[in-house]
């Protein structure tokens, strides 16, 4: 291989799908993949399928694992990444797993474990959105909410290292069961549920003819649709969530006087940049002082690719300062 530049997997695993990439010179994806968790199958079966789609990035990029330095991988849920423990993800039925000693035992290779949304926060922080600044907060909008800080320039994990859930923030304290956090409020899983719960009392929208009369269908591509057309029910349930995703980034903003937010996820990438002004109205209303509006707050430049490369470069940090 020509290229001697230092190289670095990231890998992106969720419940559903492994996401994987090499990251080259210049913060450049070299080659990418995904591909199905199986997480039903076991641990066993999902270390395998991590190994499979490493394989297949390395096979596209035409590079052996030899010539990788090290690999780095955001799991959902509570991570002990000092460690490199899974400590508990629920998508994945996992507990106290030792993710990076399975990995480097079928790897070869440096393993660094993070949460999934703190990788995704680096990426954006280095790479993306985020990187103008030495402080920022990530929010992460997709069938939950996670977020990730950065205060110093370094991922901040807190004493108990589960700092910047702020998907599990209490909005509404008196609510029910089910209807008290932002993640209940606010995430694409509530705006979805909202709407069928709507549409099936009667009330008119446009996602019923979308989706042809199944609302099994409504996903983030269906929202925006009905989003960009101007329907009244989905304004109206979309604009709810905004208005609870900006109080909670006004209140953090607010403790932290942090100097940029950058808001990712699903439902971001679908409704793009009104989806961001119906966040910052609320915002700057909240906010205090009223000087902290000139907090920025913007969408993800690395889109789906955040988490991998987030990933990857949060292996080359810790790696190359050992």
């Amino acid at each position: 291989m020509a290229n001697k530049d230092r190289l670095y997997l990231g890998i992106d695993l969720g419940g559903t799908n492994i996401q994987a990439g090499l990251l080259g010179a210049d913060h450049k994806l070299l080659a990418t993949d995904r591909l199905k968790t199986k997480a039903e199958g076991g641990e066993d079966t999902v270390i395998k399928r991590i190994g499979k789609v490493v394989d297949s990035v390395l096979e596209k990029a035409d590079v052996k694992i030899a010539d990788v330095d090290g690999l780095g991988i955001g799991a959902p849920g509570a991570v002990n990444h000092k460690k490199g423990i899974v400590i508990n993800a629920v998508n994945l039925r996992w507990t106290d797993y030792p993710l990076a000693k399975e990995l480097e035992r079928t790897l070869g290779i440096p393993i660094v474990v993070d949460n999934d949304v703190n990788v995704g926060t680096w990426g954006e922080f280095i790479a993306g959105a985020g990187k103008d600044y030495d402080e920022l907060l990530g929010i992460f909008v997709g069938t939950g909410i996670g977020g990730g800080l950065v205060l110093n320039g370094d991922l901040y994990h807190g004493h108990h290292l589960t700092a910047g859930e702020i998907g599990h923030t209490v909005i509404k304290a008196d609510a029910g069961l089910g209807r008290r956090t932002l993640e209940n409020l606010a995430s694409r899983t509530n705006i979805v549920n909202q709407l069928r719960q709507l549409i099936l009392a009667n009330h008119p929208s446009i996602i019923s003819e979308l989706t042809e009369g199944d609302l099994g269908r409504v996903r983030s591509k269906i929202l925006a649709e009905a989003f960009k057309k101007e329907d009244p029910l989905t304004l109206e349930v979309i604009g709810q969530a905004a208005h609870y995703i900006g109080t909670a980034i006004a209140n953090t903003v607010t403790l932290l006087s942090l100097p940029c937010v950058v808001v990712g996820g699903g439902v971001t990438e679908a409704l793009q940049a009104d989806w961001i002004e119906l966040i910052r109205d609320v915002f700057e209303e909240y906010v205090f002082p009223p000087e902290l509006s000139k907090c920025k707050i913007v969408a993800s430049e690395l889109g789906d690719d955040a988490g991998i490369i987030g990933a990857a470069l949060l292996a080359k940090q810790r790696l190359e300062k050992d």
